[in-house]
């Protein structure tokens, strides 16, 4: 297909968004990203935006459906598709490609998605395995959940494991909750669902499902395997493709995977479901409703062949994006926390290049950058992929290289912390 342009509402600043862009260049189309501000992706502490992966980009107001189809449906050059990987510009895309009568995702399944609470009750109406929740719209109602202690204690729709906190009891469970509700609008400005989820603990592995769905045909095209920081947060440090499973356990994730988008009338797009392995086996962490950020989809394509990148773009352009392969390699990412604080230096990073099975080493802050702690998965120095026979190695290969990775920082006034 030749004179495509294709439209970007907004973009996810983990790999995969930036990653569709590249593939949409490199078929020759046209890009457009449209934004509300172009700084936010200019932001230390993340993987910096390609400037080759656009050629245009249109500020206007993203959160406005009505104001992004006024704009682009006034274009000589209107867009043939209109995508996002950004999780909280999803149901803004899915509004706005209705509006200009472009293929795209249902809005109700995408509101489904991004409203935990709603898609805790759809699931659970379907019989999907979940967690016990309860959705409280006060501390105190939060406190007096009947989930059981430890308890996970989560806003209804942010991203990237911010505020997902576990409590050890009713006063920290309050506490919590109150902080959450005090926090009335998310990173990029828009206002927050109002209430909390309090759910039960489920102890066990995560893994995600990593899917494409097209004309109401799921196809799972590969699973994760996650490494999360030790509770009270629940931050990911770390993924590999595959994740190493029985197959008894692999088909279970896959049953659990589609019985959930089934619940939540997702029939078009991509989906990234984590999966909680239990000791009554696969329950459903969430469904997000586009590709996995934290360079997932470059996993699989590395440890598989299958490009979901191009096969985003091919659904959204009403083509067959191929058939799921087997992988014939391991890939994994490990990211260099941030330990907080002003940053003096970062050593070794040309020893881990030069360690076995190391396929990049990329870093994306300079010396002088004031950073937070680590807390949720935007606040990073810098990652590690390797490739392997397997998934276990790969993973061994990049934490290693991981480890030769030394950070000099200074502590800063908690004021002075972005």
């Amino acid at each position: 297909m030749t004179g495509i342009h294709v439209a970007f509402l907004e973009t996810n600043r983990t790999g995969s968004g930036y990653e569709v862009m590249r593939v949409a260049k490199e078929r020759g189309w046209q890009v457009t990203l449209v934004t509300k501000d172009f700084d936010f992706y200019l932001q230390p502490g993340q993987q910096q935006i390609p400037m080759d992966g656009f050629d245009e980009v249109v500020n206007c107001d993203t959160d406005d459906p009505q104001a992004v189809a006024a704009v682009l449906s006034q274009r000589a050059d209107r867009p043939d598709a209109l995508l996002s990987a950004s999780e909280f510009h999803m149901l803004a895309t899915a509004r706005t490609g209705r509006l200009l009568g472009l293929r795209g995702q249902d809005p109700d399944a995408v509101l489904a998605c991004r409203d935990k609470s709603l898609g805790r009750r759809l699931c659970a109406s379907a019989g999907v395995p979940i967690p016990r929740f309860v959705l409280a719209a006060t501390p105190e109602e939060a406190a007096a959940a009947d989930v059981g202690f430890p308890c996970v204690v989560k806003p209804l729709d942010d991203s990237g494991s911010y505020g997902v906190r576990l409590c050890a009891n009713p006063q920290e469970v309050a506490d919590h909750a109150k902080a959450l509700l005090q926090w009335v609008v998310n990173e990029v400005g828009q206002p927050k669902l109002p209430g909390v989820l309090v759910e039960e603990y489920m102890h066990g592995r995560e893994i995600s499902v990593e899917v494409i769905v097209a004309d109401s045909q799921v196809r799972v095209i590969a699973m994760t395997d996650k490494v999360l920081l030790a509770p009270p947060i629940f931050y990911e440090i770390g993924h590999t493709v595959p994740a190493s499973l029985d197959p008894e356990v692999e088909r279970a994730c896959r049953e659990a995977a589609v019985q959930a988008l089934d619940a939540l009338g997702y029939d078009f797009g991509a989906a990234h479901v984590e999966l909680m392995l239990t000791p009554d086996g696969p329950r459903l962490v969430e469904v997000n409703c586009r590709l996995a950020g934290d360079q997932i989809t470059r996993l699989v394509k590395l440890a598989t062949g299958y490009d979901m990148h191009a096969a985003l773009l091919d659904i959204y352009l009403g083509t067959d994006p191929g058939a799921p392969r087997q992988p014939n390699h391991g890939a994994a990412i490990v990211f260099v926390p941030s330990p907080g604080g002003r940053i003096l230096g970062i050593d070794g990073v040309d020893a881990a290049r030069s360690m076995p099975n190391v396929v990049d080493v990329a870093t994306f802050v300079e010396p002088g950058a004031v950073l937070p702690e680590e807390a949720a998965g935007y606040d990073r120095l810098g990652y590690v992929v390797a490739v392997a026979e397997d998934g276990p190695a790969a993973a061994s290969a990049a934490q290693d290289a991981v480890g030769a990775i030394q950070v000099d920082v200074e502590t800063v006034p908690a004021s002075d912390l972005r």
